[in-house]
């Protein structure tokens, strides 16, 4: 498996494709900037887009299985980041997958039954799991992809991310102050209920704040007890073979370090005459003094073991009362929940309890709150608001520029942002009052319209390019897919496809299957994909193109013969346009 230190961006090492269409096995390694994947017409280059789509979670078909097999599988391992961005982050907190050379494998199997298992590192799991691993990892643009370009929250992203630290900050400023209002709005909320109701939930918190004094429990406390309760159960034994260690070592006559110092002794004299025993002599005393320290050490432990420990009585006693007070005050799950939900409630009781019992007076003070709160979430809301207007300006200019040297010169791309003018407090939400949308038009005077419904395989995949050299610089995605990203074009426009995928691929990883040897010859790794005598793919069949190989691949692409002198000598001036 290719491997790689960590650095600032997630990326693909290594796909392994098993009985998928036409290809039997294949391990396709991939590096760091730009990956080209050449090959005949049903070589099976489009196989490996498959598979990375059903990596991310995509549509499962039984079709796609190899002739003759029962299942196909796919698994991509990629390298992470030094330092997560916030999404990856917390998919990594919560599901926990075993990362081993800082990677982890996203793995895909289909049944010729229909049935879809999906793994994370080795650990099962769902199929919406690893697409939400792999939205953070890869995005595949191209007929297979999902197209997420297409969906009003990537949309929002990719502006956010091109507006860079300004749209950070307002975005920061807003959830600060869209999180006081919600607080101060369910505050109001828990006052406005009825009067019986306002006096349960006034004792239930007195009862908690009293239950809280009285057990005064920690974070961490429940963990601490399991690890002080198992070794009270075990503390004799475990004494025992303290002493059993201190004897072995300390024993007058027959103890271990009595013998190994007869030993030393013996090579140091030995080493006095003769300079070939030095080092045996060195590495004797080393051990001598080793087991000195501990047997001094263990000794010391011997004297004072367990004397911290509370009798086991007590704590069973207490971890039966944490787990209690958990339970009754943490809701649902497991204690490691519980126990910090509680305690954040009973940190917020006595505010509750002061606005419960506040009356009339604790209302109005409540609603002058949220007067307030509201005012400065409309005022952070707009400001993010006005970010990115901004931004949606200078990317709509900076995109269009890019699509018009893409063989799309009278294609045209708008970046849209749109806000209540008077926003309710139902139209705020954690990411805004804005909706984004991105529209295309592919024809000179045509009606912009949503990208979704104006652009095709080919010209989204562009576009997309476009985009994402554009905005590449503060994208957290780490590997671009691109298919069908050359349909249509040639000559200058495909060099041009070519030198913004290159771009693209200086600060990000980038894989791209294509027909055009313009697009091929950017490559930082160029595999190729050979059919064999009888149309399958076996493992070999995908490899790595270097020298005259390549330059055969780039002569096939420009003429259909590998061998013909002429298109040798085009092949050798591309790649040297490419080198230059």
């Amino acid at each position: 498996m290719a491997n790689s230190k960590k650095s600032g961006r997630s990326r693909l090492n290594e796909l392994t494709i098993r009985n998928l269409g036409v290809i039997e096995e294949a391990a396709i390694e991939f590096a760091p900037g730009l990956n080209v994947l050449t090959g005949e017409t049903g070589a099976g280059k489009t196989m490996v887009v498959t598979a990375l789509s059903l990596i991310a979670g995509g549509k499962t078909d039984s079709d796609l299985i190899r002739l003759g097999c029962e299942r196909l599988s796919v698994a991509g391992t990629f390298a992470l980041p030094e330092r997560p961005k916030t999404n990856l982050e917390n998919l990594l907190s919560e599901h926990d997958p075993e990362i081993e050379d800082d990677s982890i494998i996203l793995t895909r199997t289909i049944t010729r039954e229909g049935k879809s298992k999906a793994s994370l590192s080795g650990a099962p799991t769902t199929s919406s799991t690893l697409a939400s691993f792999a939205s953070e990892l890869i995005e595949i643009h191209g007929q297979h992809g999902a197209l997420a370009l297409t969906k009003g929250s990537r949309q929002r992203d990719l502006l956010d991310n091109f507006s860079g630290d300004r749209a950070l900050d307002a975005i920061s400023k807003y959830q600060v102050a869209y999180e006081n209002f919600r607080e101060i709005r369910r505050r109001l909320f828990d006052l406005n209920k009825s009067e019986s109701s306002r006096f349960s939930k006034i004792q239930e918190l007195e009862q908690l704040l009293k239950d809280a004094a009285k057990l005064q429990p920690k974070i961490g406390e429940f963990e601490d007890l399991e690890r002080k309760i198992a070794l009270s159960e075990n503390v004799e034994e475990l004494r025992i073979n303290l002493g059993e260690v201190v004897s072995t070592l300390s024993a007058e006559e027959i103890g271990a370090l009595v013998l190994i110092d007869r030993a030393r002794k013996a090579l140091n004299a030995l080493s006095a005459k003769d300079e070939r025993f030095l080092e045996q002599s060195k590495r004797a005393d080393s051990a001598f003094f080793d087991l000195s320290d501990l047997a001094n050490e263990s000794a010391t432990l011997l004297e004072s073991f367990g004397e911290d420990l509370a009798p086991l009585d007590d704590l069973l006693t207490r971890k039966a009362a944490l787990r209690n007070f958990a339970k009754k005050y943490g809701g649902d799950g497991d204690l490691a929940e519980q126990l910090p939900r509680a305690l954040e409630r009973a940190k917020a009781a006595k505010n509750e309890i002061a606005d419960l019992s506040g009356g009339e007076e604790r209302v109005a003070a409540l609603k002058s709150e949220l007067n307030d709160a509201r005012k400065e979430l409309l005022k952070a809301a707009k400001f993010l608001s006005d970010v990115r207007v901004e931004a949606a300006v200078r990317l709509t200019t900076a995109v269009n520029k890019e699509i018009a040297e893409l063989a799309m010169p009278n294609a045209r791309f708008a970046c849209e942002v749109s806000a209540q003018d008077n926003p309710k407090d139902e139209d705020f939400d954690a990411t805004g009052i804005n909706e984004i949308s991105m529209k295309f038009s592919a024809h000179q005077n045509g009606e912009l319209l949503p990208i979704s419904k104006a652009a095709s395989g080919g010209e989204l995949s562009r576009l997309m390019l476009a985009i994402e050299v554009v905005a590449a610089g503060n994208s957290p995605l780490g590997t671009y897919l691109f298919d069908e990203v050359d349909s249509g074009i040639g000559g200058k426009a495909a060099l041009e496809v070519g030198k913004r995928l290159k771009k693209l691929a200086l600060d990000s990883q980038v894989i791209v299957v294509t027909h055009l040897p313009q697009v091929a010859i950017w490559a930082d790794r160029h595999l190729i994909v050979n059919k064999d005598s009888s149309g399958s793919i076996s493992e070999s069949s995908i490899s790595i193109a270097t020298g005259l190989a390549r330059e055969s691949e780039i002569a096939r692409m420009l003429s259909g013969i590998s061998d013909s002198e002429h298109a040798q000598e085009h092949a050798r001036e591309l790649l040297d346009l490419g080198k230059a």
